[in-house]
Parts: structure tokens; C-alpha cells; sequence
């Protein structure tokens, strides 16, 4: 192959890289956006937070973990050691469900590729053929009911992604009342406890309060409600506008679950 051609691939491949990576200044952190395309169709974010004058914490915010638990996968000991041997590998840390290390700003870009390659190759956790939640039966009972609720009073959409300020976010559902603000459910699966998907929603009502996302109505779903801690349900309660027990994974009646909306839709 000539030299010319060898210069064409590189400049194309020089090209790909800098349009694909994005990096913004978020609550005096910086955000970078690495064009290491994952198997949930999303490219890998990482973190950088001033330590020193010359150091900087980078991390991946734990993404790769909670977009897991989100899809349904529970984290086992034998995963977390399964990251914590992938993270070695590759000259990081694996600790606090994030990928993470400290450099100094020379040596920045080869720490940030590090921690976005194993943010990106944790995501093959999805091959394992874990079902997603929103095959699991709560999804399916609750799309039904939101359905038959929806009926001339709003339109449903399932899987709705949002932009926060720091991370992109993703509903369950999201009802569209006439005349209303929207309404959108989170179903919490305490895969990795309940005090872990109450944190997570906290922090995803947190990300999204200065967006018109913010302004939506809450909904949260506590699925497995008997095993709710009061720490949990205080957190779930103070950041949504109404919650819906599901012990073991069953919903309230039709009439109870409609009442709520009915509430929500007419404030």
C-alpha cells in the first residue's frame, strides 16, 4: 500500500477521533465524551476532577455499572472481581462501582482512554443473555395498565431518553396528559439493593432539575417493596411526586394505580 493511502487512513481516522470526542465543563468537573461506541448504543463518558494544581481523579462516573443494573443485570462478587481484573489490565482501579485513576495533566489522555476502554468493554455484560427489564414481567404489567389508562386521557411512550447535566438519563414510561405537564415512571428494581436504585433516582431527579425534564411529574415504582429500608423510601419519596409499592414484583389494582395518575394529571 503507498504512503499516500497510509496518510489518507490516518487522516481519516484522526478525523473520526475529533469530532467524536466532545468535552464539557459540568459542575466544576470536566466531561469527555470518547467516541468508544459500547453495546448499548452509546458512546463512553469520563470524568476529570481537579485534585491539585497539576492532578486530576478520572473516572467514569460508574456509568458502566449502573446502565447495567438499569438493563437488568445484577452486579455479583464475582463481577465486581471480574472489573477489578479488567481495570489492572489496563493500569486503572476498580473501586466504589467505577473505573477510575489519578494523573497528572501530561498524562491525562492515556489514563482517560484507559478508564473509557474498561467502561466500554464492561458493557459485554449484556451478552450474557440477562433479560432486560423491560422484558421483565412488572414492565409488562404495568405497560398494560398504563395503556388501558392512557385511553383517551394520554399518549404512552416506553423508553424515553433524557439529557441531564451531567449524564444521560433514560424513563420507563412517560404519559403525555392533555392540558398537563408530563408524567414519567421510573420502575426501581432493587437489583443491587434498595438504598442503591433509591440513590440512583435521587441523582437522576438531581441531574435533571435544571432541565425542562425537570419539570415533569415523578413517578417511582418500587419493585420488591417489602424489602425497602425507611433510609431508602425516604430518599425515593422526597425526589417523586407519588410512588407505587410492588411487592414482589405485583402491581396495585387497576383503580389504585388510576387514582394516582388521575391526581397527577389534574394537578
Amino acid at each position: 500500500m503507498s504512503v499516500a493511502n497510509c496518510h489518507s487512513i490516518k487522516h481519516a481516522l484522526t478525523e473520526h477521533l475529533l469530532a467524536g470526542v466532545v468535552v464539557q465543563d459540568v459542575r466544576d468537573m470536566c466531561v469527555a465524551t470518547i467516541p468508544f461506541p459500547t453495546i448499548d448504543n452509546r458512546f463512553v463518558d469520563v470524568f476529570f476532577e481537579h485534585r491539585a494544581a497539576d492532578y486530576l481523579l478520572i473516572h467514569d462516573g460508574g456509568k458502566a455499572v449502573n446502565d447495567l443494573i438499569l438493563q437488568g443485570i445484577k452486579i455479583t462478587d464475582f463481577m465486581h472481581r471480574e472489573f477489578e481484573m479488567l481495570a489492572k489490565r489496563f493500569d486503572v482501579a476498580y473501586a466504589d462501582e467505577m473505573f477510575q485513576t489519578g494523573a497528572k495533566l501530561g498524562e491525562v489522555a492515556n489514563k482517560a482512554y484507559a478508564v473509557a476502554m474498561c467502561s466500554a468493554v464492561a458493557m459485554t455484560r449484556l451478552l450474557d443473555g440477562s433479560r432486560p427489564l423491560e422484558e421483565s414481567p412488572i414492565n409488562a404489567q404495568l405497560a398494560t395498565v398504563l395503556r388501558r389508562w392512557g385511553r383517551r386521557k394520554a399518549r404512552v411512550q416506553e423508553r424515553v431518553s433524557v439529557k441531564g447535566e451531567v449524564k444521560q438519563h433514560e424513563f420507563d414510561f412517560v404519559l403525555h396528559p392533555r392540558g398537563s405537564q408530563p408524567i414519567a415512571l421510573s420502575i426501581l428494581n432493587p437489583t443491587a439493593g434498595p438504598l442503591s436504585a433509591a440513590e440512583r433516582f435521587g441523582f437522576k431527579s438531581g441531574d435533571l432539575k435544571g432541565t425542562r425534564y425537570g419539570q415533569w411529574k415523578r413517578v417511582a415504582v418500587e419493585v420488591k417493596a417489602e424489602v425497602w429500608s425507611r433510609d431508602a423510601r425516604m430518599i425515593v419519596q422526597r425526589f417523586s411526586d407519588a410512588v407505587i409499592e410492588a411487592p414482589s414484583g405485583q402491581l396495585p389494582s387497576f383503580q389504585d394505580i388510576s387514582a394516582t395518575l388521575d391526581s397527577l394529571a389534574a394537578a
